[in-house]
Protein backbone atom coordinates (compact mmCIF):
# COMPACT_ATOMS: atom_id res chain seq x y z
CA UNK A 1 0.00 0.00 0.00
CA UNK A 2 1.12 3.42 -0.88
CA UNK A 3 2.03 6.24 1.35
CA UNK A 4 -1.68 7.74 2.73
CA UNK A 5 1.18 11.39 2.84
CA UNK A 6 1.03 13.50 -0.49
CA UNK A 7 4.61 13.53 -2.53
CA UNK A 8 6.68 16.25 -2.35
CA UNK A 9 5.59 17.16 -5.91
CA UNK A 10 2.24 17.10 -4.40
CA UNK A 11 2.98 19.01 -1.67
CA UNK A 12 4.77 21.34 -3.89
CA UNK A 13 1.88 22.18 -5.66
CA UNK A 14 -0.69 22.44 -2.99
CA UNK A 15 1.83 24.95 -1.78
CA UNK A 16 1.93 27.00 -4.77
CA UNK A 17 3.18 30.31 -4.06
CA UNK A 18 2.11 32.85 -7.25
CA UNK A 19 4.75 35.67 -7.29
CA UNK A 20 3.83 38.42 -9.17
CA UNK A 21 6.19 41.07 -10.65
CA UNK A 22 4.52 44.35 -10.92
CA UNK A 23 6.47 47.02 -13.14
CA UNK A 24 4.85 50.06 -12.21
CA UNK A 25 5.45 52.80 -15.46
CA UNK A 26 3.91 56.32 -15.94
CA UNK A 27 2.36 55.51 -18.98
CA UNK A 28 0.51 52.19 -19.18
CA UNK A 29 -0.47 52.07 -15.02
CA UNK A 30 -4.28 51.45 -15.58
CA UNK A 31 -3.31 48.82 -18.09
CA UNK A 32 -1.24 47.09 -15.44
CA UNK A 33 -3.43 47.31 -12.74
CA UNK A 34 -6.42 45.91 -15.02
CA UNK A 35 -4.18 42.60 -15.77
CA UNK A 36 -3.10 42.33 -11.68
CA UNK A 37 -6.67 42.41 -10.77
CA UNK A 38 -7.52 39.72 -14.10
CA UNK A 39 -3.94 37.24 -13.18
CA UNK A 40 -5.05 37.55 -9.29
CA UNK A 41 -8.48 36.18 -10.03
CA UNK A 42 -6.58 33.14 -12.40
CA UNK A 43 -4.62 32.68 -9.21
CA UNK A 44 -7.44 31.82 -6.82
CA UNK A 45 -8.99 29.73 -9.27
CA UNK A 46 -5.54 27.60 -9.69
CA UNK A 47 -5.31 27.25 -6.05
CA UNK A 48 -8.83 26.40 -5.71
CA UNK A 49 -8.33 23.35 -8.30
CA UNK A 50 -5.62 22.49 -6.61
CA UNK A 51 -7.30 21.99 -3.03
CA UNK A 52 -9.57 20.27 -5.22
CA UNK A 53 -7.66 17.68 -7.35
CA UNK A 54 -4.57 17.57 -5.44
CA UNK A 55 -7.03 16.49 -2.24
CA UNK A 56 -4.51 17.93 0.58
CA UNK A 57 -7.72 20.21 1.92
CA UNK A 58 -9.02 19.33 5.17
CA UNK A 59 -12.11 17.58 4.43
CA UNK A 60 -10.02 15.20 2.49
CA UNK A 61 -7.84 14.30 5.41
CA UNK A 62 -11.60 13.25 6.53
CA UNK A 63 -12.24 11.00 3.74
CA UNK A 64 -8.82 9.35 4.21
CA UNK A 65 -9.38 8.76 7.53
CA UNK A 66 -13.12 7.00 7.19
CA UNK A 67 -11.29 4.90 4.45
CA UNK A 68 -8.92 3.94 6.87
CA UNK A 69 -11.26 3.25 9.52
CA UNK A 70 -13.04 1.16 7.40
CA UNK A 71 -9.39 -0.98 5.99
CA UNK A 72 -8.43 -1.47 9.74
CA UNK A 73 -12.21 -3.18 10.39
CA UNK A 74 -11.50 -5.64 7.26
CA UNK A 75 -8.27 -6.33 8.76
CA UNK A 76 -9.76 -7.10 12.25
CA UNK A 77 -12.02 -9.36 10.69
CA UNK A 78 -9.86 -11.23 9.04
CA UNK A 79 -7.26 -11.77 12.03
CA UNK A 80 -10.42 -13.13 13.97
CA UNK A 81 -11.19 -15.70 11.41
CA UNK A 82 -7.47 -16.53 12.15
CA UNK A 83 -7.59 -17.21 15.37
CA UNK A 84 -10.88 -18.76 15.64
CA UNK A 85 -8.70 -22.22 16.53
CA UNK A 86 -8.10 -20.49 19.78
CA UNK A 87 -10.19 -18.22 20.81
CA UNK A 88 -14.02 -18.43 20.87
CA UNK A 89 -16.63 -17.37 18.25
CA UNK A 90 -18.64 -14.56 19.27
CA UNK A 91 -22.52 -14.77 18.24
CA UNK A 92 -23.26 -12.64 15.76
CA UNK A 93 -27.37 -11.71 15.71
CA UNK A 94 -27.50 -13.84 12.41
CA UNK A 95 -25.77 -16.75 14.02
CA UNK A 96 -27.96 -16.51 17.18
CA UNK A 97 -31.00 -16.63 15.83
CA UNK A 98 -29.73 -19.55 13.82
CA UNK A 99 -28.07 -20.93 17.24
CA UNK A 100 -32.04 -20.69 18.62
CA UNK A 101 -33.46 -22.60 15.85
CA UNK A 102 -30.98 -25.73 16.42
CA UNK A 103 -31.33 -27.79 18.59
CA UNK A 104 -29.21 -28.62 21.67
CA UNK A 105 -27.51 -31.69 21.91
CA UNK A 106 -29.10 -34.60 24.36
CA UNK A 107 -26.82 -35.14 27.17
CA UNK A 108 -26.79 -38.89 27.97
CA UNK A 109 -28.35 -39.52 31.53
CA UNK A 110 -25.36 -41.44 32.29
CA UNK A 111 -23.14 -38.68 31.65
CA UNK A 112 -24.91 -36.97 34.70
CA UNK A 113 -24.56 -39.57 37.56
CA UNK A 114 -21.79 -38.28 38.77
CA UNK A 115 -22.78 -34.68 39.30
CA UNK A 116 -26.32 -35.55 40.34
CA UNK A 117 -24.54 -37.57 43.09
CA UNK A 118 -22.60 -34.18 44.51
CA UNK A 119 -25.51 -32.28 44.59
CA UNK A 120 -26.95 -35.60 46.24
CA UNK A 121 -24.31 -35.41 49.00
CA UNK A 122 -25.59 -32.01 49.25
CA UNK A 123 -28.98 -32.37 50.07
CA UNK A 124 -28.11 -35.38 52.76
CA UNK A 125 -25.89 -32.69 54.43
CA UNK A 126 -28.85 -30.34 54.75
CA UNK A 127 -31.68 -32.66 55.65
CA UNK A 128 -29.76 -33.22 58.82
CA UNK A 129 -29.36 -30.03 59.68
CA UNK A 130 -33.09 -29.01 59.13
CA UNK A 131 -34.90 -32.12 59.31
CA UNK A 132 -38.12 -30.11 59.45
CA UNK A 133 -37.18 -28.34 56.02
CA UNK A 134 -35.74 -31.05 54.06
CA UNK A 135 -37.64 -31.61 50.37
CA UNK A 136 -38.16 -35.50 50.35
CA UNK A 137 -39.71 -35.18 46.71
CA UNK A 138 -35.82 -33.45 45.41
CA UNK A 139 -33.85 -36.69 45.28
CA UNK A 140 -36.40 -39.85 46.63
CA UNK A 141 -39.11 -40.99 44.41
CA UNK A 142 -42.58 -39.84 46.47
CA UNK A 143 -45.16 -43.23 46.83
CA UNK A 144 -42.01 -45.28 46.83
CA UNK A 145 -41.46 -47.51 49.87
CA UNK A 146 -37.31 -46.36 50.04
CA UNK A 147 -38.97 -42.51 49.97
CA UNK A 148 -41.64 -43.07 52.58
CA UNK A 149 -38.79 -44.42 54.83
CA UNK A 150 -36.83 -41.84 54.43
CA UNK A 151 -39.70 -39.32 55.41
CA UNK A 152 -40.80 -40.89 58.21
CA UNK A 153 -37.06 -40.75 59.71
CA UNK A 154 -36.64 -37.44 58.77
CA UNK A 155 -40.49 -36.48 60.40
CA UNK A 156 -39.21 -38.85 63.72
CA UNK A 157 -36.02 -36.17 63.44
CA UNK A 158 -37.85 -33.09 63.51
CA UNK A 159 -40.28 -34.08 65.63
CA UNK A 160 -37.67 -34.94 68.76
CA UNK A 161 -35.99 -32.18 67.72
CA UNK A 162 -32.62 -34.37 66.22
CA UNK A 163 -30.28 -32.47 63.91
CA UNK A 164 -26.87 -31.44 62.76
CA UNK A 165 -24.83 -28.49 63.63
CA UNK A 166 -22.76 -26.80 60.67
CA UNK A 167 -18.97 -27.22 61.70
CA UNK A 168 -19.32 -29.88 63.67
CA UNK A 169 -17.77 -32.86 62.38
CA UNK A 170 -18.17 -34.04 58.28
CA UNK A 171 -19.61 -37.06 56.69
CA UNK A 172 -16.92 -37.35 53.84
CA UNK A 173 -18.11 -39.70 51.09
CA UNK A 174 -14.86 -40.96 48.49
CA UNK A 175 -16.90 -42.56 45.20
CA UNK A 176 -14.95 -45.88 44.16
CA UNK A 177 -16.85 -46.45 41.08
CA UNK A 178 -20.22 -46.17 39.77
CA UNK A 179 -21.79 -49.15 37.59
CA UNK A 180 -25.00 -48.08 35.03
CA UNK A 181 -27.26 -50.98 34.01
CA UNK A 182 -28.56 -49.34 30.83
CA UNK A 183 -31.62 -51.61 30.65
CA UNK A 184 -33.37 -51.11 34.37
CA UNK A 185 -31.35 -47.66 33.77
CA UNK A 186 -30.34 -47.38 36.99
CA UNK A 187 -26.61 -46.42 38.10
CA UNK A 188 -24.99 -47.78 41.19
CA UNK A 189 -22.58 -45.79 43.49
CA UNK A 190 -19.79 -47.53 45.29
CA UNK A 191 -18.36 -45.86 47.81
CA UNK A 192 -16.42 -45.30 51.39
CA UNK A 193 -18.42 -42.82 54.28
CA UNK A 194 -15.86 -41.59 56.68
CA UNK A 195 -19.15 -40.08 59.42
CA UNK A 196 -17.55 -37.66 62.36
CA UNK A 197 -21.14 -35.76 62.24
CA UNK A 198 -22.72 -34.86 65.55
CA UNK A 199 -26.55 -35.46 66.43
CA UNK A 200 -27.86 -33.07 68.78
CA UNK A 201 -31.30 -33.72 70.74
CA UNK A 202 -32.48 -30.24 72.07
CA UNK A 203 -29.57 -28.66 74.00
CA UNK A 204 -27.77 -32.38 74.32
CA UNK A 205 -25.84 -34.70 72.13
CA UNK A 206 -27.62 -37.35 70.54
CA UNK A 207 -24.76 -39.26 68.86
CA UNK A 208 -21.87 -38.27 68.69
CA UNK A 209 -19.84 -41.42 67.53
CA UNK A 210 -16.92 -41.72 64.85
CA UNK A 211 -18.06 -44.68 61.95
CA UNK A 212 -16.91 -45.06 58.87
CA UNK A 213 -18.78 -47.79 56.02
CA UNK A 214 -17.89 -49.50 52.72
CA UNK A 215 -21.63 -48.16 51.31
CA UNK A 216 -23.43 -48.18 47.89
CA UNK A 217 -26.20 -46.04 46.64
CA UNK A 218 -28.51 -46.86 43.91
CA UNK A 219 -29.85 -44.26 41.92
CA UNK A 220 -33.08 -44.57 39.16
CA UNK A 221 -33.56 -42.37 36.07
CA UNK A 222 -37.08 -41.36 36.48
CA UNK A 223 -39.25 -38.35 34.55
CA UNK A 224 -35.54 -37.52 33.00
CA UNK A 225 -33.65 -37.16 36.19
CA UNK A 226 -32.07 -39.24 38.50
CA UNK A 227 -33.29 -39.88 42.13
CA UNK A 228 -31.67 -42.03 45.59
CA UNK A 229 -33.92 -45.29 45.22
CA UNK A 230 -31.69 -47.69 48.14
CA UNK A 231 -28.67 -47.53 50.31
CA UNK A 232 -26.99 -50.47 51.59
CA UNK A 233 -24.06 -50.78 53.92
CA UNK A 234 -21.87 -53.61 53.35
CA UNK A 235 -19.10 -52.85 56.02
CA UNK A 236 -19.40 -50.64 59.02
CA UNK A 237 -16.75 -50.09 62.04
CA UNK A 238 -16.28 -47.22 64.60
CA UNK A 239 -13.59 -45.14 65.64
CA UNK A 240 -11.33 -46.27 62.40
CA UNK A 241 -11.69 -45.18 58.96
CA UNK A 242 -11.84 -47.50 55.93
CA UNK A 243 -11.79 -44.82 53.57
CA UNK A 244 -7.76 -44.83 54.45
CA UNK A 245 -7.08 -48.20 53.54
Amino acid sequence: MGSIYPTDETSQSCNFQHSFTLVHTSRNTASMNTKFRATRKLGQLFTLCCFIICGCSTASNTNTRATLNFLSTASLATQTSKSQATSPELPTPSSSVTQEMTPLSIVAPFDLVAEKFESFVEWRRDCSYKPRLCNIGEFTIIGTQFSDDFAAMMHEFAANNIFARPGDGERKVTVETISYDKTAMTAIVHGCVYDTVVLYMGAGIYDDKVASSLSSWTMQWHNDDWFWTNYQIHKKVYSQNLCNT
